[in-house]
Parts: structure tokens; sequence; C-alpha cells
């Protein structure tokens, strides 16, 4: 038998959820540094330098890993692009 659950549905859906349109938040949690930066242009090729990127930073925060979430919202997609 399973001991108590330490979160609530809910509880679990918003800590799993990434920041959308809070500008703090997405320059806070996706912002890159240069070291990531080399990293993303020098070991990978132009069509999935975007994607790498976006697993970098969801692993990052919220700490989770791309099948473990439900959904992007466009304006981390497009903090993370830019």
């Amino acid at each position: 038998m399973r001991g108590k659950e330490l979160l609530t549905a809910e509880q679990r859906v918003e800590f799993m959820q990434i920041p959308s349109d809070n500008d703090w938040d997405l320059g806070t949690y996706y912002t890159f540094s240069q070291h990531d930066l080399d990293i993303i242009n020098n070991h990978r090729r132009d069509h999935n330098r975007l994607g790498f990127a976006v697993q970098l930073a969801v692993l990052r925060f919220p700490g989770w890993s791309l099948s473990d979430l439900k959904m992007i919202p466009d304006s981390a997609l497009s903090y993370i692009a830019k």
C-alpha cells in the first residue's frame, strides 16, 4: 500500500508547468549562458538546435524531461528561440 501523496493532483500540475506569461520567469529560467550557447551552437545541427535548447531549458526548470510535460507554451518557445 502506498503512503500518503505529498501533492494534490492540482498542485502536481502547477508544479510541472512552464512559466508562460511572466517575462521575469522566462528570463530567469530560460536564458542561456555563453557556455550553454556554445554547446547548443557547436554540437547540434541547424535543424535540431531549438529542440536541444528546449530540452536543456525544461530540464533546468521545472526539472522534467519533455516526455513528462503535456505542453510547452508558445511564449516559452519564442523566448528560448531568441
